[in-house]
């Protein structure tokens, strides 16, 4: 009877583990990209505050000059 549908019992297990390694290799993939996009995103954020330290850097040299070139004048 059961030989009309032509399945063997163990492709249904078959195609179950492909579809689990496929769903698993997925979600890696998945991980990798978020790790990769987070990784991205930390990189901009230190750039912006590297910049961010830098102008500040700068305004403290320039306040500094100011306040030299203000002390000169008096």
């Amino acid at each position: 009877m059961s030989g009309k549908h032509g399945r063997k019992p163990g492709q249904m297990a078959d195609k179950a583990k492909q579809g689990m390694q496929a769903q698993g290799q997925r979600m890696e993939r998945d991980m990798d990209r978020l790790a990769d996009e987070a990784r991205r995103d930390m990189d901009r954020m230190g750039e912006g505050m590297k910049r961010e330290a830098q102008q500040a850097r700068s305004d403290a040299q320039n306040l500094d000059k100011e306040m030299k070139r203000k002390l000169q004048h008096h």
